[in-house]
């Protein structure tokens, strides 16, 4: 007996459908996949922050905003640095050699730090989902070792009148260029989730009939009903399993 499962036609209601469904699963439409990135020299003094803006206030910042997670707890954009920078100044008071770079893990938030030129250190506050490739790590990297040494005297004099103006200039700049960068990676990471979402429904198609196949194989006494209600919770099940297993897959 063959089992004839339909095909279901696509839309671009539905595919619009699943592109929010790619961000709602990876929460990027609370937490943008790449929230900020502060320049910091190595002892921990603030020099520069990049924040992916979505509200239109002076006194809105991001980094402090996912950070603190409410109004009411104080938390200063120089405080972080310097907590961070210490994890170099202990590298340096232990045998942890040529340390390059540290990642901290959390379940909404994480974070990469990189050490430039012995001088300086970026800190990106990354979405905790948000996975960036070899090419996306070194395209933010560059950008900011690219700002350094141009604007070198600026990075140096962090401090003076003239310098502030300059960070002033690129922190603007800097918002969009963030800006589009989440852009790029989210459109990205909606077609790949789209992509594994199709080789994953292929599969499904050709798992179900075998599924209702063995339950009337083995299970000869059973209505048909009650089969195919089995059938689709065995499918479903897989369905699970196999799309959190491909969704692994960067």
């Amino acid at each position: 007996m063959k089992y004839i499962v339909e095909k279901k036609e696509k839309t671009p209601l539905i595919d619009n459908k699943r592109e929010d469904i790619a961000s709602y699963s990876f929460n990027f439409n609370k937490i943008p996949p790449l929230i900020g990135i502060i320049t910091a020299d190595q002892f921990g003094n603030t020099i520069m922050v990049l924040e992916h803006c979505t509200k239109e206030k002076d006194n809105y910042r991001p980094i402090v905003s996912y950070l603190r997670g409410d109004d009411k707890r104080l938390i200063e954009i120089d405080l972080v640095s310097m907590y961070f920078s210490s994890f170099k100044a202990f590298a340096g008071e232990t045998n942890i050699q040529n340390l390059s770079h540290l990642e901290i893990y959390g379940s909404n938030i994480k974070i990469q730090i990189h050490f430039l030129f012995d001088k300086y250190m970026i800190i990106i506050f990354l979405n905790s989902n948000t996975q960036l490739n070899s090419k996306e790590r070194k395209e933010v990297i560059e950008y900011i070792e690219e700002k350094i040494v141009k604007h070198e005297h600026a990075f140096e004099n962090f401090n003076e009148p003239n310098s502030r103006k300059t960070f002033k200039m690129l922190e603007l700049k800097g918002r969009s260029w963030l800006k589009r960068l989440n852009t790029k990676y989210i459109i990205a990471h909606n077609k790949n989730y789209m992509k594994k979402d199709e080789i994953l429904e292929k599969l499904i198609e050709q798992v179900g009939p075998i599924i209702k196949a063995e339950l009337h194989e083995y299970l000869t006494l059973l209505p048909e009903h009650v089969i195919n209600d089995l059938t689709l919770e065995i499918r479903n099940k897989i369905q699970d399993k196999l799309f959190s297993q491909i969704s692994l897959i960067h």
